[in-house]
């Protein structure tokens, strides 16, 4: 008799699971297919999504496209289509128009999209938004070339921490910058092997392998639209107003999904652990910190946000400074070995080994203006160089404010873990990032985001949201004339921020009418 039900539970079982999951499947694909309805009727999505198409338009030029594609005999798709004119004078100036007006309708849908007043920004807007530009050569940075150069790497049974791009002579090498053309990887194990999943899908060819890297930073982007609203959510916030300020910045439609960058990939998995210490899941959160981390080493300061959330969840906490370092340390020695343990598990899965440790040095070989501590140290050495002072004398600056801005990191970073990390984790996790970037010896636009996108997670005032505008047009200004100085059009760059400053004035007016009131709790904005 026993036997008979069981079986009978099984014969059950199996006529039900299909049929459910067919039900489910046909459920899901039912709201999808009505929130990317909802998202299209919205007219500012369209614009957006518009701007991306002109953006797409305007990447055909040799700002982003291989250097030899319009040198004759031009690549086979040019030929084709008869687009060698794009690389003259005339084609340059008409591609940076495109690009310039592109990215000023994104930016002018992004600000009228800001979710007041009752508006909600559409779910899906990041999905239509990135569409134009997946098949796209890399935008505004050339690293997707430098992907495609480690996977081929790794897919000759070489070690891309031990030898570079040069070694894979040909197309993958001949399209990576030729300052990292030599240099071996500095990326995690797991963002390596990733790229060599990438490449063996399109092994003889390098321009569509590094198109492809798109993949998992649109992957990573969808994660990041499902973790940050509830994150922000658990924190009081509008996950509308985290989806608008966060997900849908024109930074990651730049950087994220138009320049392939694997920190994406970082950001979202940091953002989903921070999700999972908020619900209680602390050493599945610290495992995914973890993750996070074998794609880009700079995850580790996530951590600070679990120890954090791990402070608020013990109940017997003892009042005082001595307690509560005790248990900080407790909480970082355990959630810390979970991280390390982890990290040396993937990594032996992954047989690449710890080689990027030498490699951390790699950046810094690159003098970048944008980073605070750089930019001093320059200043000084070109005064010195102005007062005929010996190179022996004004070849220092330079290495003595990096010292001293990462000396002055660690101690800001120390600060965030003890002051802000108790009360508010991710305040505490944004707050760190955010110091390694202003002390670093290297900025560039897209290591923002490591901060910047967790901000939208946290209750703010209008005024630092105003902040946090005015910096996203700033970069993405700068993006835009660096491109059109790419293509020799810099005038039309010059335009095209001032064309931005006039959308941030416009934006600074209809702000100030508003009320400097923080950011709407969810309860609230769902009302």
């Amino acid at each position: 008799m026993l036997e008979q039900r069981v079986a009978a539970a099984t014969t059950t079982a199996r006529l039900l699971v299909p049929g459910a999951l067919d039900s489910r499947a046909v459920d899901l694909r039912d709201r999808l297919v009505a929130s990317l309805a909802r998202t299209w009727s919205d007219r500012m999505v369209r614009r957006g999504m518009l701007g991306m198409s002109l953006v797409a338009a305007g990447s055909i030029s040799p700002a982003f496209l291989p250097a030899d594609t319009f040198d004759l005999p031009a690549s086979p798709l040019i030929e084709r289509f008869h687009l060698e004119w794009l690389g003259s004078g005339l084609g340059r100036v008409l591609t940076t128009v495109l690009l310039a007006v592109g990215m000023a309708l994104l930016v002018d849908a992004w600000l009228r999209m800001r979710p007041v007043h009752g508006r909600k920004a559409p779910s899906l807007a990041w999905l239509l938004w990135s569409l134009p530009v997946m098949l796209a050569p890399p935008l505004f940075s050339r690293d997707a070339y430098s992907y495609a150069a480690q996977g081929k790497i790794i897919s000759r049974g070489m070690d891309p921490y031990a030898v570079g791009p040069f070694w894979v002579p040909g197309p993958f090498a001949d399209q990576v910058d030729p300052m990292w053309r030599d240099t071996p990887a500095p990326y995690g194990p797991l963002a390596l092997q990733v790229q060599h999943v990438v490449v063996s899908l399109f092994p003889d060819n390098a321009y569509v392998s590094a198109v492809a890297m798109r993949l998992p930073a649109l992957l990573a982007v969808g994660l990041l639209a499902y973790a940050l609203p509830r994150l922000a959510e658990r924190y009081g916030v509008s996950g509308r107003h985290a989806l608008w300020l966060g997900v849908l910045n024109p930074l990651v439609m730049m950087h994220f999904i138009g320049g392939a960058h694997g920190d994406a990939v970082m950001v979202a998995l940091v953002t989903l652990a921070l999700l999972l210490a908020s619900r209680g899941q602390l050493v599945v959160a610290s495992m995914t910190i973890a993750v996070a981390a074998t794609y880009k080493q700079t995850a580790v300061l996530a951590l600070i946000g679990v120890v954090g959330m791990a402070l608020q969840a013990q109940s017997d906490l003892a009042p005082g400074a001595a307690s509560r370092l005790r248990a900080m340390l407790r909480h970082g020695v355990l959630h810390g070995a979970v991280v390390l343990g982890t990290f040396t598990a993937v990594t032996e899965v992954t047989g690449l080994g710890w080689g990027w440790i030498p490699n951390l040095s790699v950046p810094v070989t690159l003098r970048s203006l944008l980073s605070p501590p750089t930019f001093v140290g320059s200043a000084v050495e070109w005064l010195m160089r102005v007062g005929g002072m010996p190179e022996s004398l004004y070849s220092a600056p330079v290495p003595i404010a990096q010292t001293i801005g990462l000396l002055a990191g660690v101690a800001g970073i120390v600060w965030v873990a003890w002051r802000v990390a108790p009360r508010n984790p991710v305040l505490a996790t944004a707050g760190a990032m955010l110091v390694l970037c202003a002390s670093g010896p290297v900025l560039h636009p897209w290591y923002l985001l490591w901060g910047a996108l967790l901000l939208a997670a946290v209750r703010l005032s209008a005024r630092h949201v105003r902040a946090i505008v005015f910096v996203t047009l700033f970069f993405v200004t700068y993006g835009v004339v660096d491109a059109t100085v790419v293509n020799g059009t810099w005038a039309l760059g010059v335009s095209a921020a001032l064309w931005m400053a006039a959308r941030l004035r416009a934006n600074r007016r209809r702000a100030q009418e508003q009320a400097d009131e923080p950011v709407l709790a969810a309860a609230t904005s769902s009302a």
